[in-house]
């Protein structure tokens, strides 16, 4: 990118861990109490050592990559695809770089990996800087 834009070329954000607590707040927030989020004993029988984060959340987490980087009401568009799952006790770690402009908008490219490097989310996201956040 040139000098000129006003969006760095890469944006970054580290979220968590997750605890107990994070996934029991989006659950009543969200309405998904599904025991899979919540319970060991329901991760472990599908296959995982640790309750698993919503993806929703997750989402989550990629606009307050944006929205801390660009002020509230920056996100014009977010696009997810989730190809792993965030577990608890995870630190989730967000990655943005800058792949053009449209318009006053920055376009990014979004990765997440999780405390282990596997991926968890790929993306894109239309950002409007709105000020410090």
């Amino acid at each position: 990118m040139t000098a000129h834009t006003p969006y760095p070329a890469q944006i970054t954000l580290n979220c968590g861990p997750v605890s107990a607590v994070d996934l029991a707040l989006f659950a009543a927030a969200s309405g998904d109490h599904n025991p899979l989020h919540l319970d060991l004993a329901t991760a472990q029988a599908a296959g995982f050592d640790r309750p698993v984060v919503h993806g929703m959340l997750t989402m989550a987490y990629a606009a307050r990559l944006c929205s801390s980087h660009f002020g509230p009401g920056s996100v014009r568009a977010l696009q997810t695809r989730f190809t792993g799952v965030a577990k608890l006790g995870d630190t989730v770690r967000f990655t943005g770089t800058l792949t053009g402009t449209e318009g006053a908008c920055g376009i990014y490219t979004l990765s997440a990996l999780a405390t282990d490097g596997s991926e968890l989310m790929t993306g894109t996201a239309r950002v409007e800087r709105r000020g410090a956040a």
